[in-house]
């Protein structure tokens, strides 16, 4: 299953989730809910809002099929995340992330573009802290030099762009992890209690940050065989290129582990495997529109575009113009 979502806010992402992917949605103060219906497999995404300003997000899912959630993300935003079963491969602007449990990642996002993939049948939870708005609080500007200079950097920041830095959790990161996702309480005492844990979890961390214990993603250098299996799964991508394989499945065709596709990508072609699917889908949708022998409708979905609109976005965005202004020149 493949999702497009574009994006102005985080409200927006749920919104469109539930449009797309299928759920239902609860709202109870400070806490929203998404439920995802039976038919796609079992998973929620609870996000609770604070006075303070922080925000705290728990995803969990157990999909019966995988899930690709194609994203172009108009917003700023600066948090931190834990997996803490399962794991997360997303890739934005060209980067690759593969998160695991006793893995803390802290990350800032501005106009990116990517995708998650939820794998099939493997239950995955997560949980993230969104920052920003608690830290831009006046109360922080007295003692904005206190905090470690890489968020300080990351604060002050309006470019747009990705940044990530990954580093080990400690147990008491676990503790505080364990303590949100088993929450005993309800109402007023849980929206309290969830306040203190999610301060808890940003002083921990930005203990860890402050002692400058971050460190980078691993890189991969592929050898030569698997130079060779990366080119055939760029041929495969081509060539299904109105209907892509998963990357699970993509990786299992050309007897790479999802890892090794991934970073090879980006060793070989300095993008994403979905950055050279969407590159090439732009291109070639470009010269099928500048022949003139085909109408917008169908070039989108010779591209794998089933939804006209986005395609018109993701081609504006590439080339400036809508895809309908060049058809008419041709």
């Amino acid at each position: 299953m493949k999702t497009y979502f574009s994006i102005d806010n985080q409200q927006e992402f749920y919104s469109e989730f539930q449009q797309q992917v299928g759920s239902l949605q609860y709202f109870d103060g400070f806490e929203r809910r998404i439920e995802i219906l039976p038919r796609i497999g079992q998973g929620k995404v609870c996000s609770f809002s604070f006075d303070s300003g922080l925000e705290l997000h728990i995803q969990e899912y157990l999909t019966q099929e995988p899930v690709i959630l194609e994203v172009d993300i108009q917003y700023s935003s600066l948090g931190i995340g834990w997996v803490v079963c399962g794991q997360s491969n997303f890739a934005l602007n060209d980067r690759e992330l593969y998160l695991q449990p006793h893995r803390s990642v802290i990350t800032y996002s501005n106009q990116v573009r990517g995708s998650f993939e939820l794998m099939a049948e493997k239950k995955v939870v997560m949980v993230e802290l969104s920052i920003e708005p608690y830290l831009r609080k006046p109360i922080f500007a007295k003692h904005k030099q206190q905090l470690p200079d890489r968020i300080k950097s990351l604060i002050d920041r309006s470019s747009t762009g990705f940044f990530a830095e990954s580093y080990k959790t400690t147990p008491a990161i676990a503790v505080a992890l364990h303590q949100i996702l088993n929450c005993p309480y309800q109402g007023l005492t849980k929206q309290l209690y969830l306040e203190s844990k999610a301060i808890e979890l940003l002083a921990l961390n930005l203990a860890i940050i402050s002692s400058d214990r971050t460190t980078p993603f691993q890189t991969y250098q592929p050898k030569p065989e698997e130079i060779e299996r990366l080119h055939y799964a760029k041929e495969i991508l081509i060539a299904k290129i109105d209907d892509p394989p998963t990357l699970n499945a993509l990786a299992r065709q050309v007897g790479l582990n999802e890892y090794k596709l991934k970073q090879g990508f980006h060793y070989l072609f300095d993008t994403t495997v979905f950055g050279y699917l969407h590159s090439y889908r732009m291109e070639r949708s470009h010269l099928l529109l500048k022949s003139g022998t085909m109408k917008v409708t169908d070039v989108a979905q010779a591209v794998g575009y089933s939804n006209l609109s986005h395609f018109a976005a993701a081609f504006r965005k590439k080339f400036g113009v809508n895809p309908s202004v060049l058809k008419n020149r041709s």
